[in-house]
């Protein structure tokens, strides 16, 4: 090995290490135990009750639809909205193999297994970056808890991909992970999420160090979602002009204020409070993130470099790519147009804030003021938790999806030869043959 060549894994260690301790011989019983338990909130909480009986957007009239009507293995390679949905599609062979009255169901428990997995590989993968297991649980929590994504994004596996692009995110990160099932969900989710390719620089530093497993099965994947993408037209939601201003108050407002209120909340602050609810948002998030790369060690500057960078790139991304007037920031609600914009950059901002509160300045005071961030920080986010279970807008009203298949049935019975399945949100749709509902 040259000279060079080991010059260039020092620096990948110094900014991608090994955990220092060896796993416990029990973990697996805790991290069985906040499996289940995160399972069971992402179900048994209001929004998520209604979950099980109301089938949401394209869980539908997409992956589904398609489920029932084409071979397995021609919707796997079909791109829909210019890229491929890998997981949601396999979700969607899987429930379609239960009785109908049981597809929403199957699809609200699948996704939120899969997400209660995405927290345990940021639990698991973040050992090594940060020192205090509470701040790790916390950070694995928020995967689960956020209100960010208990609204629009819960419990569906249309817009499972952002929850799998920051598992990806842990697990490249995560050197001593269990190869083989680790390199299946990164390449699965790089077969799934368009905004993957924000990780591939962590995948290229990967390649320098040893078990290359994982690196080289998410770039494979990779590449092919990349052709997927350069190949396949994709129709814009709008063609309205980008407005530089908007789309900076849009992202302010949608990552560090969504982050400690929630989407719902922020009509309550803002415009009436104007920007001073943005402000003091920034700066509660400000002092961690200083902090962070203040005293924080190479790996741990480093984190929080990288994942503040990655939720601005990804919240501008996000609204410049789908620009509408309905974003802006004067919009009714404010920010409840596309709340999944709000998640990922949401989780990254949180890696970043919690890196700095691990910090352990040396002075007193520096110290104090790292423990005062924390107890802030801590309490915003669980009142923002306990708020938001009390939002009536996020359990789903609409047409149960038992009383859409008995509506279909009444169609089929009465002669026809297809029938109509309506689901979530309003006016959402898709039309089956009457064999299928049999």
């Amino acid at each position: 090995m040259t000279s060079t060549t080991l010059r260039r894994a020092d620096l990948a260690d110094g900014v991608l290490p090994l955990p220092d301790e060896p796993r416990h011989e029990l973990a697996w019983l805790g991290h069985g135990a906040a499996f289940v338990a995160s399972v069971a909130f992402l179900l048994l909480i209001p929004a998520g009750w209604a979950r099980l009986d109301h089938l949401w957007a394209e869980d539908g009239a997409r992956f589904l639809l398609d489920a029932l009507s084409s071979p397995a293995l021609a919707n796997l390679a079909d791109p829909y909205g210019g890229y491929l949905h890998a997981v949601p599609r396999l979700v969607a062979e899987l429930v379609a193999l239960l009785p109908v009255e049981q597809t929403a169901a199957g699809f609200a428990v699948c996704s939120a297994v899969l997400r209660a997995l995405v927290a345990l590989i940021t639990f698991a993968g973040s050992k090594a970056y940060l020192r205090s297991a509470p701040v790790r649980f916390a950070l694995a929590a928020l995967v689960v808890v956020l209100p960010a994504g208990n609204s629009e994004t819960l419990s569906n596996v249309t817009n499972l991909h952002w929850f799998l692009l920051y598992g990806t995110f842990w697990a490249l990160l995560w050197r001593n992970a269990p190869r083989v099932p680790v390199a299946v969900f990164v390449a699965l989710s790089a077969l799934t999420s368009p905004l993957i390719f924000l990780l591939a620089p962590i995948a290229l530093v990967r390649l320098l160090q040893p078990r290359r497993e994982v690196p080289i099965a998410f770039l494979a994947a990779l590449a092919v979602q990349g052709l997927t993408m350069a190949f396949t037209s994709r129709t814009p939601y709008s063609h309205d002009e980008v407005d530089p201003v908007q789309v900076l108050l849009a992202s302010l407002l949608r990552v560090p204020v969504v982050a400690f209120t929630g989407s719902e909340r922020v009509s309550e602050f803002y415009p009436a409070n104007g920007n001073l609810v943005i402000l003091a948002a920034v700066l509660v998030a400000a002092v961690p993130i200083a902090a962070g790369l203040r005293f924080g060690d190479r790996h741990g500057r480093a984190l929080v470099l990288v994942a503040t960078a990655f939720s601005v790139v990804l919240v501008v991304a996000c609204l410049v790519l789908n620009w509408a007037q309905v974003l802006q920031v004067q919009a009714p609600g404010v920010v409840m147009a596309a709340q999944r914009y709000s998640i990922a950059p949401c989780l990254f901002l949180f890696t970043a804030v919690l890196a700095g509160l691990d910090a352990v300045p040396a002075r007193t005071w520096e110290r104090a003021v790292v423990a005062g961030s924390r107890y802030l920080v801590g309490i915003l986010v669980v009142v923002s938790v306990f708020a938001h279970l009390r939002e009536p807008g996020t359990v789903l009203g609409g047409v149960p999806w038992d009383e859409s298949v008995a509506n279909a049935r009444a169609e089929c019975a009465a002669g026809k030869e297809n029938a109509r399945l309506e689901h979530e949100p309003q006016d959402w749709f898709f039309i089956v043959p009457c064999a299928a509902l049999r």
